[in-house]
């Protein structure tokens, strides 16, 4: 099964002359400018096969006026298959490769993100995970012995004692009742500039959260242009459990490109920043 075969493959079909399929940064599917066209093909090999439901939700916001980059406007917006892969086709957009847009513009973005999200047709958000389902995933890795083989012990169970912790805080400090939709990991990686305003990206992580779980993907200096006042125990724990998560994740794939340097980056924050400020769980 491949990627680059099967986004050509799908993309011809359509009827596009395609010279070649150029990989873009992807931590999890496989996501190819299909040179010399203005379009993105975003093929499905990663742990979330949710291509359909990002699809549905890119739809909604774009129909909204939300600041996210859309699907591709001249091919069927929908999942089209190729090679047993699914494929869905999205608007490319050239970026400075050396650019990251500055965390006072992109917060007020997300704001208005989370305004549109707020929006989507309840049957959609009916369909929408919790934040909490990927960080069982993250968990369960953690428990798992034949994961993360390349994590010292030691280094695992300070993941594991930080995990539960910043667990315990997350569950008081939002209850589900409490949740919004919201994008779920809107990181540098996930926020474009097109005609010099921030857009956002990959919206297969979208779920029901606290918007400060959003936040927490975010540079700190972007809190204070968001607009809502945001919880500031509530903000933290999400900042720690949001580098837990990026440290499990890229240790479980650490050879691959440059994740082993942000395995590392986020377990020796963990080590030095967040589980010396933890709180010890009162429950199991």
């Amino acid at each position: 099964m491949d990627p680059v075969r099967a986004a050509i493959e799908v993309a011809e079909d359509l009827g596009l002359q395609v010279a070649q399929a150029v990989p873009l940064r992807s931590t999890n599917n496989a996501v190819l400018w299909l040179k010399p066209t203005s379009i993105v093909a975003k093929v499905g090999i990663g742990r979330n096969q949710r291509l359909c439901m990002e699809l549905q939700v890119a739809q909604e916001l774009c129909a909204l006026g939300a600041p996210v980059v859309c699907p591709a406007p001249d091919l069927p917006a929908m999942v089209h298959s190729g090679c047993g892969l699914d494929v869905t086709f999205w608007q490319y957009h050239p970026q400075d490769a050396a650019g990251r847009t500055a965390p006072e513009r992109v917060a007020p973005a997300l704001r208005r993100l989370h305004l549109a999200l707020a929006r989507i047709s309840p049957g959609l958000r009916s369909l929408l995970p919790t934040y909490l389902r990927e960080l069982s995933y993250v968990r369960a890795l953690l428990m798992d012995r034949a994961s993360l083989t390349a994590l010292p012990q030691a280094d695992r169970d300070l993941l594991i004692e930080t995990f539960e912790r910043l667990r315990v805080e997350l569950l008081a400090l939002a209850p589900a009742g409490s949740h919004l939709v919201i994008h779920g990991a809107p990181h540098a990686y996930n926020v474009l500039l097109v005609a010099d305003e921030p857009r956002f990206i990959d919206f297969e992580t979208v779920c029901t959260g606290p918007p400060e779980w959003d936040m927490a993907h975010l540079d700190p200096q972007a809190e204070r242009h968001y607009g809502p006042a945001l919880h500031t125990r509530l903000l933290w724990a999400c900042r720690g459990m949001a580098s837990v998560k990026t440290a499990v994740l890229c240790w479980a794939d650490v050879n691959r490109g440059d994740l082993r340097d942000h395995a590392e980056w986020h377990l020796a924050h963990v080590r030095d920043s967040v589980a010396p400020h933890t709180v010890s769980p009162c429950v199991p």
